[in-house]
Parts: C-alpha cells; structure tokens; sequence
C-alpha cells in the first residue's frame, strides 16, 4: 500500500489514450482507434517515468473509507478531484500550497521545479533519496525551508484558531456578566377582566326596584347602569 508521503509526492492526471481496436480493424479492414481513459502518474523530481493505468484498473493500495478502513478502488475513485477536473475539461491540479508562495524561490528555480513535476511546497518538502538528488546540491535546503514554511504556516493556523476562540469566550463572558448585572424587570400585572355580574342583563328600572326593595329606598339621580349593577351586588350580599 502507497503511504500518505508517497502520496504527497505524486503528481495524477488523467487524458485520453487512442486505443487500437483490433479486432474491428480486422472486421472493417481499416485501423479502427477508441478512446480510452487513462491514469498517468509522476513522482515529483523524476523526468523519466511517468507510468500510465486504465482509469477504471484497480489501483494498489485502495483508498480509506469513512471507517478507516482500506478499501479497493479503481484509480479515477481514488483520485475523484482530478478525474473530476478531467471529466469537467478543466485543469487538472495538484493539491497542496504552490512553490509559487514559496518565497526563497527564484522564478528561474520555480520553473526548474515544474519541468520535475514539483509543483507544491508539500511535494518538495517530501523530496528524498535519488529525487532529491536530482534537484542539485540546493535541493537539501530548499526541502528544508519548505517543510519549515509549511510547519510555520500550520503554527500559524493553530494560532489563529485559538484567537478566534478566545474571542467567542470572551463574548459569552461579557454577555453572561452584562446579564447578571442588569436588574431582572418585574412582569408586569396582566388586567383581568371583571367576572360577569348576574344583575348585568337587568333592565335599569328592575335594578331600581331590587335596590329598593333591598334598601327601602331607590337609588337617587340617574346613576348609570354599570352603578345600578354595583348597587345591585351590594345589597345582594347584605
């Protein structure tokens, strides 16, 4: 099975081979040619070999599923993002930081690099034995400065990850005190509707006449209905 850093190393891209079909040339008796979707492979500062597979060929390895697990896998599932670059005819690209951020390169040692399919810092920084030869005696260093760009990057990461996360904290922190420090507000009493009054579809002479016959005397003026109803509960109680 390929290892993560041999994989960190590899540059896959997928095209289209002219396959002849021999037995349809035989048939029709002239060449006939069919597309075919193929796998071709670079390792990063190797110009010489650059092996092609069917896309659909199984490749070694396999690839990880979601468990953890390895699992087999055809070389256009196990590199999905380029085959789909491919499928899309767009370009297809390299994952990983381009050795054009790298700042200790020359435009001149940038395109050294891509003329040996290395086109990321994490490719360069993987670089080793005959490969890493062929980059010339500077080929130790600049692996060396990449790995610690790539290390300072990923420190830069965390770092910034972490202030985001203080910031969150203190936020809550200040909400949560600015909560205990304001004075809770009282609820306010809900009005309730006075509960209907049994005197309150009385006509307001028959309410004149219950007083009356209560008090021993009818209510003087003109008082209003809802005085008329108030009366009427209060002397019913007497």
């Amino acid at each position: 099975m390929s290892t993560q850093h041999e994989d960190s190393r590899l540059v896959v891209t997928f095209e289209n081979h002219s396959i002849l079909n021999e037995a349809q040339s035989k048939l029709k008796g002239r060449p006939i040619f069919e597309d075919m979707e193929v796998c071709r492979i670079r390792m990063g500062g190797d110009r010489q070999n650059a092996p092609v597979f069917p896309a659909w060929a199984e490749a070694p390895g396999g690839m990880m599923s979601d468990d953890g697990y390895a699992i087999p896998a055809t070389y256009k599932e196990k590199y999905a993002a380029q085959y789909k670059q491919f499928k899309a005819g767009e370009i297809q690209t390299k994952a990983g930081t381009p050795i054009d951020a790298l700042p200790f390169l020359t435009p001149a040692k940038m395109k050294e690099l891509k003329g040996l399919h290395i086109y990321t810092a994490e490719s360069l920084a993987s670089l080793d034995g005959a490969n890493l030869k062929s980059l010339g005696q500077d080929g130790r260093s600049w692996k060396n400065q990449a790995q610690a760009y790539l290390d300072n990057a990923a420190g830069s990461a965390v770092a910034t990850r972490l202030a985001d996360e203080n910031a969150f904290l203190r936020q809550q922190l200040e909400e949560l005190q600015r909560a205990q420090v304001q004075p809770a507000q009282p609820a306010q009493p809900v009005d309730e509707e006075p509960a209907a009054s049994q005197f309150d579809g009385w006509e307001d002479d028959l309410l004149k006449e219950y007083i009356a016959e209560k008090t021993g005397s009818k209510p003087r003026g003109n008082p209003s209905h809802e005085t008329l109803v108030r009366m009427a509960e209060e002397v019913a109680d007497q």
